[in-house]
């Protein structure tokens, strides 16, 4: 899978999105991934207006990018790895920042890498796509190996094969000090 996106982000969506679709279920993953496609999108767009070859202006050193929208989605920590994964295979090395009073996480990066940021979101929500096809398959392949081991029969079937079995297991007891109590306790109570 890495090989197949040129870094480690794809491998990681993958399992991330698989996990969620084991969890969740398959809808949840595509809502998921809808929302992060969304949040990507957005986040290209963003960083796309801190590049200063788009804008020519003097441009500070640092520019930072909102989470929020990342941070809304379930698993933002998994998401946030994958970005971190994306922003390193394109050679930017991605700072957090926490505003505790504001209660938001920002993407801290240099202005002069606004081109390579810009790319990896763009990549991850084109990316997307393939990855939840792929979690998806997978995520029914892990269900049915759980499945295989499970007894697909009713209940009352299975129910009264359990009874069967356990007369026959009575019936081959020899009878011993413990039947023979147990028999003269069911008497004494009978009488």
């Amino acid at each position: 899978m890495a090989s197949d996106y040129g870094d480690e982000s794809g491998e990681k969506m993958l399992d991330s999105f698989t996990r969620f679709a084991e969890r969740r279920g398959e809808f949840a993953m595509r809502q998921r991934a809808y929302d992060f496609q969304r949040a990507c999108k957005n986040a290209t767009v963003a960083a796309k207006e801190h590049d200063t070859s788009l804008n020519a202006e003097a441009a500070p050193e640092w520019a930072k990018l909102d989470m929020q929208e990342f941070r809304a989605i379930e698993g933002y920590d998994e998401i946030k790895q994958i970005i971190e994964a994306k922003l390193d295979a394109h050679g930017v090395e991605p700072h957090w920042f926490t505003d505790e009073q504001a209660a938001k996480e920002y993407l801290l990066f240099r202005v002069k890498d606004a081109r390579e940021v810009w790319a990896s979101f763009n990549e991850l929500e084109q990316e997307t796509e393939g990855v939840v096809e792929r979690a998806s398959e997978r995520a029914k392949e892990k269900v049915q190996e759980k499945n295989l081991g499970k007894d697909e029969r009713p209940l009352e079937e299975r129910a009264r094969e359990a009874r069967e079995a356990s007369k026959a297991l009575e019936a081959e007891k020899t009878p011993g000090i413990e039947r023979d109590r147990a028999e003269r306790a069911i008497e004494t109570r009978a009488k």
